[in-house]
């Protein structure tokens, strides 16, 4: 425990480095085939969503209430996704960032840090 007190501004300084580099990093997901794709980054944020209009239109025909609960699903669907596999990345950073400072830090434990 004290050589990890002792190394704590390094070990500040390089997860402060692993949060600005997942920062800048985005993921995708997709939905409906690809129809709705969604983009987020490191900091958790959707950053766009996308629209292929011609796979979007075949599944979703009409301007019914079932057609836009269905175009809010797939919208959701892909968000969530997205979000999902950007905790993913940063956990993955984390973990190792945390083998390089070697840090007897146990699998998962790192998980929401950023």
């Amino acid at each position: 425990m004290a050589g990890i007190m002792k190394d704590l501004p390094r070990i500040k300084e390089r997860l402060g480095q692993v949060k600005d580099e997942v920062a800048r990093r985005e993921v995708e997901a997709t939905t409906g085939g690809g129809a709705v794709t969604a983009v987020a980054n490191g900091r958790l944020r959707i950053v766009r969503i996308e629209f292929d209009h011609s796979l979007l239109s075949a599944l979703v025909e009409g301007d019914s209430e079932e057609d836009r609960a269905l175009a809010s699903d797939l919208v959701t669907g892909a968000c969530n996704a997205a979000l999902e596999k950007a905790q993913e990345m940063i956990t993955s950073a984390l973990s190792e960032a945390a083998a390089d400072l070697g840090l007897p830090i146990p699998a998962g434990a790192l998980e929401g840090l950023l």
